[in-house]
């Protein structure tokens, strides 16, 4: 092996260890700026600068490129050189955007890089001994690329932890990484449901995230986007009278103002796995991420036709009817309900359930329908008895739903292009095709 090559190899190791001297940090509580802008140039190394935040104060920073530069902003204690925050394209374009919130006086170092020259530097640490090194300059000018720092002051103020019951609204403000607190006194065996709703603000990015904490600080229930758009809804059946924590924060430390709301005070519904539904006859219930998940509400529930339905069937030999899955309305925006109605058709077998037919959007509105003649299994009363309807969500989707069913075979959405061909004729419908083995 060359000594060249090792020699190379040995200082893009070195490099990886020791990074490129920073420029000299740059103190802006000694520099004036009516906007708070101020600029900057990037020319291989780190730009550092420097200032003091005081108690109190929540400070947004935005690195605004010219061209392409692609910046990298990190935000550091310059006291302790603990790294607060850093992000890459957290503003507009490839701009980064950062919030630090100061519960008390602290001085702040920030960083600016390049994208591209920690891509280079990553490259280099992946190669092993016998790949070819080639360094990323040989040392000689690199044409500055100028940025503008923007700091903007926020009306930040240090949350104390509040007390919420049933039925209970407040409202705040995330400034980017903090948690509020909320404290409920549980009930053992009641069902709390907690939504945290974005402010329809013009600029508001906040994606809120709903967290619940039980009296040991375990957290027990989490929620992304279980109301509607990106807003958080929360359910729990309390299993003791402990005092709860509710925490409300931003995902992926966005940043925004919000309303807490806790929903009354009620029992959670226990749901059988199989249910009875007839003719004309209209049944509810709520599906989610199943029990098997921890979901309060189970991933799917099964109907059998009434006796009544069954005897009808057989006795005339019409078996036109037409099975519709509707998500529920909601009486409150804000526990609102997140549900595509996902409709089965099948039979219950030794094996389980055997899938015959299914829809998705056939009703429009994304809400599913089946319309289907069961006069072929007049006479067969054994597959009419395991004939079976399944309700779900469609994509882990979850929510309330009302089913019916009705007699006659009604038109799908002309619209729903993903609907079996024969049923995009109006007032057609599949007919189940089936032999029994004697």
């Amino acid at each position: 092996m060359r000594a060249g090559f090792v020699m190379a190899a040995l200082l893009a190791s070195a490099a990886i260890i020791m990074p490129a001297a920073a420029q000299e940090a740059r103190n802006l509580d000694q520099e004036q700026s009516d906007s708070r802008v101020f600029n900057g140039a990037y020319d291989g190394k780190p730009v550092l600068f420097e200032l003091s935040v005081p108690s109190g104060e929540s400070l947004r920073v935005d690195v605004i490129s010219d061209g392409d530069f692609d910046p990298v902003l990190r935000i550091y204690n310059a006291e302790t050189g603990d790294l607060i925050v850093e992000n890459d394209d957290g503003g507009e374009g490839l701009n980064s955007r950062a919030i630090v919130s100061a519960d008390e006086a602290m001085r702040l170092r920030i960083e600016v890089n390049a994208f591209s020259a920690e891509e280079a530097a990553e490259q280099v640490v992946e190669a092993v001994v016998g790949d070819e090194v080639v360094e990323p300059g040989d040392g000689g000018f690199v044409a500055p690329r100028s940025f503008d720092l923007k700091l903007t002051s926020l009306d930040y103020e240090a949350q104390s932890v509040r007390e919420v019951g049933w039925n209970a609204e407040e409202k705040g403000q995330i400034f980017g990484g903090e948690e509020h607190l909320f404290t409920f006194t549980g009930e053992e065996g009641l069902l709390l449901e907690v939504a945290m709703v974005a402010d329809t603000d013009i600029g508001n990015e906040l994606d809120p995230y709903l967290a619940l904490r039980d009296a040991s600080g375990q957290t027990v229930a989490e929620n992304d986007d279980g109301g509607t758009d990106l807003n958080a809804l929360l359910r729990y059946v309390m299993t003791s009278d402990e005092t709860y924590t509710i925490v409300a924060t931003g995902l992926s430390d966005s940043v925004g103002g919000y309303s807490l709301r806790v929903g009354p005070r009620r029992e959670p519904v226990v749901q059988a796995p199989l249910q009875v539904v007839g003719i004309d006859d209209t049944a509810t219930g709520r599906v989610g991420a199943g029990y098997e998940n921890g979901d309060l509400d189970p991933a799917s529930i099964l109907y059998e036709l009434s006796d009544s339905a069954l005897a009808a069937i057989r006795s005339d030999g019409s078996g036109g009817i037409t099975v519709r899955m509707t998500k529920a309305v909601s009486d409150d925006p804000d526990f609102a309900n997140g549900l595509d109605p996902y409709l089965e058709l099948g039979f219950e077998t030794p094996l389980g359930f055997a899938v015959v037919q299914t829809d998705d959007d056939g009703a429009g509105d994304l809400n599913a329908m089946i319309p289907v003649d069961l006069s072929v299994l007049a006479a067969s009363a054994e597959l009419l008895d395991a004939l079976r309807i399944r309700v779900s969500g469609f994509g882990e989707s979850a929510g309330e739903y009302v089913l019916t069913v009705s007699e006659g075979l009604d038109p799908v959405e002309a619209e729903y292009e993903d609907y079996v061909e024969s049923s995009l004729v109006p007032g057609a419908a599949p007919a189940i095709a089936v032999s029994l083995d004697k």
